[in-house]
């Protein structure tokens, strides 16, 4: 999109601030400079879209004001401020998707909209427990590529490895003594370096498959072979089952589609991908390698013998 021409054709207020109406699919090319937020958005929308859908369906005279966003002209480039939230729920068709968005285009230096944005998405890199793992990277001089790594959403991934559950599942005498995110990373720190050289796919490694693979991968590293097939989506049926690889894709996508929380949804995911890696490791010529039902494990047992392995059973604060 032509910045110039954009800025000629739109109203200014105060000579600063420009207002302009443009396509809702030119809107939403719009990249957001500092694109690190995509996880904690999703989640964030999710507490919060009833009450948009419920503006949505309310009163017409909102729906001027839903349509309205917030743009940076940074360098002559344009970047979202704001409507990210909006935008996750016009997509996936849960509010009503305008045909026209007005854009109010403030001209910002790189620092300055920087600032802004962390300020208005909070759930960013200011998220504590991301920046505690930012740092952890940083002190142990871990520099990760991929994008599922780099940017430090892994905080229930080490929930769930280190004691079986998401945070929100844990109980209240659990939580008294929050996981040391130095002493996981370093624990973690080879399977993590293992997990980024495969350059994770994050749409497939969400929470639960992350927590997963460094609990198995913690056993046995060879187990990585598993993750790069389901990585290239590498899955094969034979008759009416499938192999370790196919079933976990499947159960990816019928958990997206199933009514669950958060939280009980990435437990489930990393229980049946267990499942699956310890299905694969029998071998194809196994009966037990084709799966017609992927069931969920116990694998609290796994996670023990885990930490045993690593010398870290037992440690409070892991």
């Amino acid at each position: 999109m032509e910045v110039s021409r954009l800025l000629n054709e739109a109203h200014t207020i105060n000579g600063k601030t420009f207002v302009t109406c443009i396509g809702f699919d030119d809107w939403l090319a719009l990249p957001v400079k500092f694109d690190d937020k995509d996880t904690s958005l999703i989640k964030y929308a999710a507490r919060t879209e009833k009450k948009w859908l419920e503006l949505d369906d309310k009163n017409e005279i909102f729906d001027s004001y839903i349509a309205t966003v917030n743009v940076a002209n940074v360098d002559g480039c344009l970047y979202k401020i704001n409507g990210l939230i909006r935008q996750h729920l016009w997509v996936k068709e849960l509010l009503t998707q305008p045909s026209k968005i007005t854009i109010l285009i403030y001209t910002l230096d790189e620092v300055a909209y920087e600032e802004l944005i962390n300020s208005t998405y909070q759930l960013s890199l200011t998220n504590k427990s991301q920046s505690a793992i930012l740092n952890a990277y940083k002190r142990q001089g871990l520099i990760f590529k991929s994008d599922r790594l780099r940017h430090g959403y892994i905080a229930e991934a080490l929930n769930i490895a280190l004691r079986g559950k998401s945070r929100a599942l844990q109980d209240k005498r659990t939580l008294r003594i929050e996981i040391n995110i130095d002493k996981a990373i370093e624990a973690f720190k080879a399977e993590l370096l293992l997990i980024d050289n495969i350059n994770p796919d994050p749409a497939l490694f969400s929470t639960g498959i992350m927590s997963a693979a460094l609990i198995m991968l913690s056993i046995d590293p060879k187990n990585i072979e598993f993750f790069i097939k389901l990585n290239a989506s590498q899955g094969e049926m034979r008759d009416d089952a499938a192999d370790p690889v196919e079933s976990l894709l499947q159960i990816i996508d019928y958990l997206k589609k199933k009514s669950i929380s958060e939280g009980r949804y990435q437990v489930e995911l990393c229980s049946k991908t267990i499942r699956a890696v310890r299905a694969w490791n029998t071998g194809p010529d196994n009966s037990h390698y084709w799966i017609k039902r992927l069931i969920s494990v116990d694998f609290f047992p796994v996670i023990r013998k885990m930490k045993i392995i690593k010398k870290i059973n037992g440690i409070k604060d892991l």
